[in-house]
């Protein structure tokens, strides 16, 4: 009985030790864009998020985001804009149908925040990206939220438009519910 004990406490002491698996959800999440077309602000949003996040504040080491979007989830709210985003010249979502961000590391930031570095995939052009974000306890749960910004010729998406802008920006608002 004794070691029984000992087996348990030592096993939920060493799940506390590890990062704890989350589930990002698509319910609940939010990736919001924006962008300036001639010369006016232009938003929109994806969905149909899928990805696994391992999170452990205390040992970042073993932390790690993957996380995907569907390209044709792509909504800015107008029917006739949307389907013009999901052709060949923009995010051609025949061809790339998802959007990917996968860290290689995750750090503590000076101000409690934390630093992800990691390659996000855009019509298969894979860069290397860094952004911060806060990691907000929600029960069990974790709301992850960041911004980012991001120059849109890298992935050419837009082609050589004069009137969209280059820079556009990202927001990011994730809710993952601990995985069992």
């Amino acid at each position: 009985m004794k070691s029984l004990i000992l087996s348990l406490t030592f096993t939920m002491l060493m799940s506390c030790l590890f990062a704890q698996t989350y589930t990002a959800t698509d319910n609940g999440s939010d990736i919001k864009f924006s962008i300036k077309n001639f010369g006016l602000n232009v938003s929109g949003s994806f969905k149909q998020l899928k990805g696994k996040i391992l999170f452990n504040p205390t040992d970042l080491s073993s932390s790690s985001i993957n996380a995907i979007v569907d390209a044709v989830s792509v909504n800015t709210g107008n029917d006739s804009r949307d389907n013009h985003l999901k052709k060949e010249e923009y995010f051609d979502v025949k061809k790339y149908p998802v959007i990917s961000f996968v860290s290689n590391k995750i750090t503590k930031s000076a101000n409690g925040s934390f630093l992800t570095e990691g390659t996000i995939t855009i019509k298969g052009v894979a860069k290397t990206i860094s952004f911060p974000f806060t990691a907000t306890p929600k029960g069990e749960d974790y709301l992850f939220e960041g911004q980012v910004k991001l120059n849109r010729r890298d992935f050419g998406v837009g082609g050589s438009s004069l009137v969209l802008s280059d820079n556009l920006s990202v927001s990011l608002s994730i809710l993952a519910k601990k995985s069992n």
